[in-house]
């Protein structure tokens, strides 16, 4: 018999205040909502992912790590998929087991190539009884979704091979419209119909970073693919108009798409991936381009960083949406999110590395406190998945540009990490948009810090900077809500897991990029020239530098991490540290004077042309 639920549960978000020097402004908080729930259809169809146990998680961390050390006789001696199910993946035979289990309950499952993730279609009604759970609808303050009552089970004789089940729920935190995980982007007021702003030009970021000379050298991207994972639609159209306005002649068909699990697509977030498309298409002009486009859950960012893996097409990896430790903390204890979630990411990413693809993660748009705007964040708190150890987190800097705010002249002189502090001594008069406006005035800049879900990789191990840190603490928490000190704090320290990012360039969106787009689905519509900013922006530069330099070698760069620590220690170093103490900081870490790795920029900014060489020497 369907049951109708009412209960209490403190979920939802809702304006509360900040207390700023004695300026008051609105935050996201919580409150105690009415949640309903009752059961789903029988005859619904469902979508599950398994994801399966290695062979050996040993085996494989050393492989990734052998095949990009030059000392090792593996050195990018990457495997295919179809070499990484055999040597790593789940036995073929467990797999058949598992099948045949799920087909005596009328469930239909399809293995990603690599054999780590099944994914598992049928109704509602064979679902609960092969998993032995209960499925409710549930809708709380306006949001609906789905989610089990009960963890999942399997028999013994096949929940051996089975690290996780999850897509029991279809909680949805990747729209841009939603707490949760979003894409890592800005976009300033500077708009025009006609005429690209020519000073927003991706060329910046071929010049800046000294990317010319891969380019004289021969290398356009030709015979590369560059990946990019997004969760909502684009107009073809638009990115093309783009790299029109850029002078380059693209090929026709160089765009592709790849709908994971047959998703439509949604038009939520349509500006973040032609963003992402046109930026690494600009900076790789001859290289293709592949979207992976899924639904906006768990389960499609897993299913596409695993489709991504098991093609095994793409050179290089872009993924600029990311969501906040602390409100995966949260989403896990709700239910919603499964406990392995970030065991799951860095199981793929491994695949990945192990295969050669060069992965790229924006480190996200609120500093060193990631994902306040969801209200979700009480303190300091870095991104997934780029806080991930198998993935290079990309973070963010402004350039030397003079700001005027309420008639007041702020001027940067050189490059430092990205944050808007500089700038709080004129927002005490500024009138801003909305509320949203005001609180990601206060709160942008390049996410950095240490990640509470993963140990320091073996790569940042005792490296210069990494797990000691500088900081200018501008904010405490009470009662959940952030103040801000009238007397900033100097505070210094050690701190153990990931340091993240990993490497930087120009993401503020005041020193940003231009982009051109139409509006959501009207295709018809006309179209404008927009700039942008964001670490999502710089997260496709870099897939698409990566595809470049991969063009001068013998094959593919592989995970760039282990090998870029190493190129930083040498007396060559490609990388600029931006360590100092003032006036460079993510809106709590610094520079360290003298160190080589700084939590608010990571290695520093990059010249291509040296770091093509050490790749590639």
């Amino acid at each position: 018999m369907k049951r109708h639920v009412l209960r209490k549960r403190l979920i939802s978000l809702v304006l509360g205040l900040i207390v700023c020097g004695g300026t008051l402004y609105a935050a996201p908080t919580a409150f105690a909502a009415i949640t309903q729930t009752s059961e789903v259809s029988d005859s619904k169809q469902q979508l599950i992912d398994i994801v399966l146990k290695p062979k050996s998680q040993t085996k494989l961390r050393n492989f990734v790590y052998d095949s990009v050390d030059p000392s090792n006789h593996h050195y990018r001696q990457f495997v295919t998929s179809g070499q990484f199910a055999s040597r790593f993946g789940q036995s073929t035979k467990q797999i058949t087991q598992i099948r045949k289990y799920l087909k005596k309950h009328h469930l239909r499952a399809a293995v990603y190539r690599g054999n780590l993730v099944m994914v598992v279609k049928g109704t509602t009604k064979n679902v609960e009884k092969a998993f032995k759970v209960n499925l409710v609808n549930v809708k709380e303050d306006g949001v609906r979704y789905q989610k089990s009552k009960g963890a999942p089970k399997l028999p013994k004789s096949i929940s051996k091979s089975v690290y996780a089940v999850f897509g029991l729920s279809t909680y949805s935190p990747f729209s841009s419209t939603q707490s949760g995980i979003k894409p890592s982007s800005f976009y300033t007021a500077a708009k025009s119909s006609n005429n690209q702003p020519a000073k927003y030009s991706p060329k910046k970021f071929v010049h800046r970073y000294n990317l010319s000379s891969l380019y004289a050298g021969g290398s356009t991207g030709r015979s590369k693919t560059i990946g990019i994972i997004s969760f909502a639609n684009f107009h073809p159209n638009d990115v093309y108009r783009y790299w029109d306005g850029e002078g380059i002649n693209v090929k026709s068909n160089r765009l592709s798409v790849y709908r994971t699990n047959g998703y439509k697509g949604t038009w939520d977030g349509y500006d973040e991936t032609t963003m992402d498309v046109e930026q690494a298409g600009a900076i790789a002009p001859d290289s293709n381009i592949k979207t992976y486009l899924a639904q906006s859950n768990i389960t499609g960012m897993v299913n596409s960083i695993a489709a991504a893996a098991g093609q095994n097409v793409v050179d290089s990896l872009s993924l600029s949406w990311g969501q906040s430790e602390a409100q995966v903390a949260y989403e896990i204890k709700q239910g919603i999110t499964p406990r392995k979630y970030n065991q799951i990411l860095n199981l793929l990413f491994e695949q990945a590395a192990a295969q050669g693809i060069s992965v790229f993660t924006a480190s996200g748009d609120n500093g060193a406190y990631d994902g306040i705007t969801t209200g979700m964040t009480k303190g300091l708190s870095v991104d997934t998945p780029s806080n991930s150890p198998y993935v290079t987190s990309v973070g963010g800097t402004t350039l030397p540009r003079t700001y005027v705010v309420n008639k007041k002249k702020v001027t940067i002189l050189t490059e430092r990490a990205w944050g808007s502090e500089f700038l709080y001594p004129n927002y005490i008069h500024q009138r801003f948009f909305s509320q949203m406006d005001m609180i990601q005035s206060y709160f942008s800049g390049g996410g950095g810090g240490f990640s509470k879900y993963n140990a320091t990789p073996k790569y940042q191990s005792g490296f210069s900077g990494v797990g000691t840190y500088k900081a200018t603490q501008l904010w405490t928490f009470k009662n959940g809500q952030p103040v801000r000190l009238k007397h900033p704090k100097q505070v210094s320290g050690t701190k153990s897991g990931r340091n993240l990012p990993d490497i930087s360039a120009n993401a503020d969106p005041f020193t940003g990029y231009s982009m051109f787009v139409t509006p959501k689905k009207n295709s018809g519509a006309k179209g404008e020239w927009e700039v942008s900013g964001g670490t999502s922006v710089v997260a496709p530069q870099m897939a698409a530098a990566s595809a470049l330099m991969s063009n001068n070698s013998v094959g593919r760069l592989g995970f760039w991490n282990p090998q870029i620590y190493k190129f930083a220690a040498t007396s060559s170093s490609p990388f600029t540290p931006l360590d100092s103490r003032t006036n460079n900081t993510n809106l709590y870490y610094t520079g360290q004077p003298g160190k080589l790795y700084n939590q608010a920029t990571g290695l520093g900014t990059i010249d291509f042309t040296k770091l093509n060489k050490a790749f590639n020497g």
